[in-house]
C-alpha cells in the first residue's frame, strides 16, 4: 500500500520543532503509511477519496434505503443489472453514506445492487486527521531517537510512542478522542 498523504515530514517537523536526518525519509514514510492505515482501522473510513470512481456489490435487503461505504461522488447505481434513480444522503454534505429510493424498493439478493462511486471520506485530509497522523508518527520518532528530558511511553497497536513533554502527551490524548469521533457506526 501506498502513503495516502495524512501528513508529511515537513509537517512532523514542525511539530516536533526539530529536523530529521534525510538517512530517515524511507523509514518516516514506513511509519506514515502504517499511522495512515491504523487510522483508518481504528475509525472504519479512508479519508482521501479515490480520484477515478470504481464499482463496489451490495445486498438488497427489500428497503427502500441501504447503507453504503463513505463516497464523495456517486455516478451511478445498478439495482438487478438496471441503473436506477435514486437519492443520496445526507443530501447537502460528504460524505454520502446512504442511497433510497423515492419509489420501490431495493429487491432482495445477494450483491445485486452495484454502486459506482468515488470512495473515501472526503477530497482532502480533515484537519484533524492529518493533525493525528502527525502527532502519532512524531510520538514514534521520539520512541526511536533519544530525546532526553520528561518521557512519556504509551503503546499504540504494535508501535510505541514517546513524549517529551506534557503538550505532546496531551495532544496523544487528543488523538484517541479525534479518532473516536470519526468512528464509522456499522449495523
Amino acid at each position: 500500500m501506498a502513503k495516502k498523504g495524512y501528513t508529511d515530514k515537513t509537517t512532523i517537523e514542525n511539530y516536533l520543532l526539530s529536523e530529521v536526518d534525510s538517512t530517515m525519509d524511507d523509514q518516516i514514510d514506513s511509519w506514515i503509511e502504517a499511522m495512515e492505515n491504523h487510522i483508518d482501522k481504528e475509525t472504519g473510513r479512508n479519508f482521501v477519496a479515490d480520484s477515478a470512481a470504481s464499482e463496489r456489490l451490495y445486498d438488497g435487503d427489500g428497503d427502500r434505503e441501504i447503507f453504503i461505504d463513505d463516497c464523495v461522488e456517486i455516478e451511478k447505481v445498478e439495482l438487478d443489472d438496471e441503473e436506477i434513480d435514486y437519492f443520496a444522503y445526507p443530501a447537502n454534505e460528504t460524505p454520502k453514506i446512504s442511497i433510497a429510493r423515492e419509489y420501490g424498493k431495493f429487491t432482495r439478493g445477494r450483491q445485486n445492487i452495484a454502486v459506482t462511486a468515488k470512495w473515501g471520506y472526503s477530497a482532502a485530509v480533515p484537519a484533524d486527521i492529518k493533525f493525528a497522523c502527525t502527532v502519532l508518527v512524531a510520538g514514534i520518532i521520539n520512541n526511536a531517537a533519544d530525546t532526553g528530558g520528561e518521557v512519556k511511553s504509551m503503546s499504540m497497536g504494535e508501535y510505541s510512542v514517546t513524549y517529551k513533554d506534557a503538550k505532546q502527551t496531551s495532544d496523544f490524548d487528543n488523538v484517541k478522542n479525534i479518532l473516536a469521533n470519526y468512528r464509522r457506526m456499522t449495523d
